[in-house]
């Protein structure tokens, strides 16, 4: 359910979610101004009015902080540079058939001429996210093995994603997806997220015990969540 927070002139919407298997409440402000806060299913809706309303502050403060926030749009020029896993690759295009690979640290690109400037601009970041997600289940191989093995489970199969909003998650039958942007980030970030989601593999919630496990697991974690959380809108093709 919607409701809206009141804070000096402004009225925040707030999306309300309801579990039967959270403990807690939590509020999350994304990159986008949207407003998330999840409750147990038995918290009457009066005091989640109350809950989100004493958070209003901190609320308008953090959208604030994301407010006017736009990474720029990649060009995917000749000499360019792009993040993949740590390291930076050297934007080579050229005129060709359609076709985007990774050779040593070159991003090589090939666009043909028939295109509109814009038209082959898209084509280019459809090519280069298709890429990044083939290329990811690869470059993360080992650090999922590496975890699983740490967690005493089974090594989950991982599949990569493109999605807007989240970043990760674990599927019903113990495999893991993990959102393509990652490779975009710091390693320590795109560690973070497999074991966050290994982690899920036993604790199905985010009570004491799953963060317990996830701290066991990366005793750094609390570093690479807060740059997912501050520097996550920046990951963009």
């Amino acid at each position: 359910m919607a409701l809206s927070v009141v804070w000096e002139s402004q009225t925040i919407p707030v999306q309300i979610i309801y579990s039967d298997r959270r403990r807690s409440w939590a509020i999350e402000v994304k990159t986008t101004g949207e407003v998330i806060i999840r409750v147990p299913s038995s918290v009457p809706e009066q005091k989640v009015m109350e809950i989100a309303q004493s958070r209003a502050k901190w609320i308008a403060k953090q959208r604030e902080k994301f407010q006017g926030h736009a990474a720029k749009p990649r060009r995917y020029e000749n000499g360019e540079t792009m993040p993949f896993f740590g390291n930076e690759l050297i934007v080579a295009r050229k005129t060709g058939p359609a076709r985007a690979d990774i050779a040593g640290d070159r991003l090589c690109l090939s666009v043909p001429d028939s295109f509109a400037p814009e038209e082959a601009e898209k084509l280019v970041r459809d090519m280069v996210m298709l890429l990044y997600r083939r290329a990811g289940p690869a470059v993360l191989d080992s650090c999922v093995e590496k975890y699983a093995g740490l967690a005493g489970v089974p090594k989950p199969l991982l599949r990569m994603r493109l999605q807007e909003r989240k970043w990760g998650c674990c599927t019903p039958k113990n495999g893991i997806i993990i959102n393509a942007k990652v490779l975009l980030a710091p390693k320590s970030v795109a560690e973070y997220l497999v074991v966050h989601e290994i982690a899920h593999i036993r604790f199905r919630h985010h009570q004491k015990t799953y963060w317990d496990e996830v701290g066991r697991l990366m005793p750094e974690y609390r570093e690479a969540e807060h740059l997912l959380k501050e520097d996550g809108w920046k990951w963009t093709f």
